[in-house]
């Protein structure tokens, strides 16, 4: 009886032994890759997945590339098809003859091409354009866009 105890303890000390390596294994090779600051006091290791850093770069030049602040428009015309693009600069032209100082841009957002004028940071100052507006540009509306920010 003592003989298979001992072959029992024996299996149980191997599986023990066996089970710590694997786990200290699989939880090292979790870590990918590694980022030191040595020099700096007070510093910490940072353990980063391969491609993390990769990736917040991809996210950086995806969301602080466009210039300017959400703001609103107005939008004077919107059309497709033949000759589209000619109207929309015949009624940019308009626009930049009767309304100076006001910016205006022309804008193709397939399939449209667009005029819009106006760089406001509130809805309440694009509904005043809008009102001076009406009487010339009866369908204008207010869209919100990404507005350039005067400097």
């Amino acid at each position: 009886m003592k003989k298979a105890e001992c072959r029992f303890c024996s299996f149980i000390k191997r599986v023990f032994f066996l089970s710590f390596f694997f786990i200290d294994f699989v939880l090292c090779a979790q870590v990918e890759s590694v980022r030191l600051d040595s020099n700096a006091i007070g510093s910490s290791n940072v353990f980063l997945p391969e491609g993390l850093e990769e990736l917040i770069e991809k996210y950086k030049k995806a969301n602080y590339t466009s210039v300017g602040i959400s703001g609103f428009r107005v939008q004077i015309f919107s059309e497709s098809g033949n000759n589209a693009k000619e109207r929309a600069q015949q009624s940019l032209l308009e626009f930049n003859r009767s309304s100076e100082g006001v910016p205006s841009y022309l804008i193709y957002q397939q399939p449209n091409f667009k005029v819009r004028c106006g760089d406001f940071k509130t809805n309440a100052e694009a509904r005043k354009l809008l009102k001076q507006l009406s009487g010339q540009y009866p369908g204008a509306y207010i869209v919100m866009d990404n507005i350039k920010i005067a400097k």
